[in-house]
């Protein structure tokens, strides 16, 4: 039975407290409602500006004009002072150090060759070539070699190349008069797997 006069007990401090109302301020160091000094007016907020939207494009801002630097004013000055050069008289032309291939000779454009090595070798292998004379290795960029070719013969420089250079099949993908053009392959890159 003490347990039931203990939960009694507890059941009258529970409702005896909950029905009163307590005021915390003033345990806290606040104010008492009669020393409440007069309020001061609050200052009115302006409105508030509409909300952005964030999916549409950023407005930018003016930019200030700025004074372009010396160097740039100088530069300007030169190219307007070239542009005007330019086209008040024509200078005569620079002379190139290439020339047209002359009688019997035929610039011999050769790709891939990869590597200064796969030119070598493709040099030494045309030189093979019956009725090839004189090489003259014009460039050499990118795989790709230019050289000009003396060549006698009684058929075509691409009818012997297809026939003939030892170690290569050569393709020819492009002829005129004085330019051939061609692809070659070289039988050991042909036995290799892959």
């Amino acid at each position: 039975m003490a347990k039931d006069d203990k939960d009694d007990k507890d059941d009258k401090k529970k409702k005896e407290k909950g029905d009163d109302v307590v005021d915390l301020s003033s345990r806290i160091g606040a104010r008492q409602p009669g020393e409440q000094a007069p309020a001061k007016p609050t200052p009115a907020q302006p409105p508030e500006p509409p909300a952005t939207r964030l999916d549409a494009p950023i407005p930018s801002a003016p930019r200030p004009r700025l004074i372009p630097t010396r160097e740039d004013r100088q530069q300007s000055a030169m190219i307007q002072k070239a542009m005007i050069e330019e086209t008040s008289t024509p200078e005569p032309a620079i002379p190139s150090p290439r020339t047209a291939p002359g009688p019997g000779e035929t610039d011999l454009v050769v790709t891939p060759l990869p590597t200064p090595d796969d030119w070598h070798r493709f040099e030494l292998a045309l030189r093979k070539v019956r009725g090839v004379g004189q090489l003259r290795t014009e460039y050499y960029r990118h795989g790709v070699l230019k050289v000009r070719v003396s060549y006698q013969g009684t058929d075509r420089l691409a009818s012997a190349l297809r026939a003939g250079v030892p170690g290569y099949r050569v393709r020819v993908i492009g002829e005129d008069r004085a330019t051939l053009q061609i692809l070659v392959t070289s039988e050991s890159d042909e036995r290799r797997p892959g």
